[in-house]
């Protein structure tokens, strides 16, 4: 069970990058390291809003940061974490979670192989990789509202 939120984690920080298209490079991040998660190539619109990530926050060591490694939100094909540092370029999130918008359950599908077959969804995807980090390390936001604010 843990291998698999692990994988959920790693797709989902792949996904953080995804927002942004192609590829991005850690230093097109705005001055302060925030990052408009805004991918219009996943959703035509966006119900909630956007989410601004902190990624210099998460990758800066502590105090000023949490000190994340890249690969821990970074992944290759197979679920296992880059060898990145800062300023390297990463392929896009989009480019393997490639399914846009909301995942549906087809009827005919048990759990276990939704649970993987979800992960084509870029928002899925995303989604797990926050969320799942966040509750296991029992800290960061799990609410929609925490991260995305009212539009």
């Amino acid at each position: 069970m843990k291998g698999k939120h692990l994988l959920l984690l790693l797709a989902l920080a792949g996904m953080v990058v995804l927002f942004f298209g192609a590829s991005i490079n850690a230093e097109e991040c705005a001055d302060d390291g925030v990052i408009e998660m805004k991918n219009t190539e996943a959703f035509d619109s966006h119900r909630m809003g956007i989410v601004m990530f902190g990624h210099k926050q998460h990758y800066t060591a502590a105090p000023d940061g949490y000190g994340i490694a890249c690969g821990e939100c970074h992944h290759d094909d197979s679920g296992q974490p880059l060898e990145l540092k800062e300023g390297d370029t990463v392929q896009s999130c989009f480019e393997c979670h490639d399914q846009p918008g909301n995942a549906r359950k087809p009827a005919d599908m048990d759990r276990e192989e939704w649970e993987t077959a979800k992960l084509d969804y870029y928002k899925e995807a995303l989604h797990a990789n926050c969320i799942d980090c966040h509750k296991e390390g029992g800290a960061g936001p799990v609410k929609c509202a925490d991260c995305h604010p009212r539009p």
